[in-house]
């Protein structure tokens, strides 16, 4: 009986600590001005995707630095640039690409 006891306890604690180290993102659904077709598809975001692919709603991520490769195609059709987002613990963070970046609020 004790060792059951111990068990849900180590398992509501585990929980616990992984909710503490999430963060919460939500990527803007606009498509930016005068961006090209498929813009959200051909972004290359990483661990990053499962939000882009939900844009609008909010998708728990792990804190720290995320890579990401934004189209850039007013600068040269087929151009990317490459951007770093860092994501804090315990934030609520949104996203809202654009053409050729990525505007970032965070609280």
């Amino acid at each position: 009986m004790s060792a059951i006891r111990s068990l849900v306890l180590a398992a509501a604690l585990l929980n616990v600590l992984a909710t503490a180290v999430a963060a919460e993102v939500t990527v803007e659904k606009d498509v930016p001005k005068h961006a090209k077709a498929r813009f959200f598809e051909r972004v290359q975001a990483g661990e990053l995707a499962d939000a882009i692919a939900h844009r609008g709603q909010a998708v728990d991520v792990k804190p720290g630095k995320y890579h990401l490769r934004v189209p850039c195609d007013s600068m040269k059709l087929g151009s990317f640039v490459d951007i770093t987002v860092t994501i804090d613990d315990n934030s609520r963070t949104r996203l809202r690409l654009q053409e050729c970046g990525v505007q970032v609020d965070s609280h």
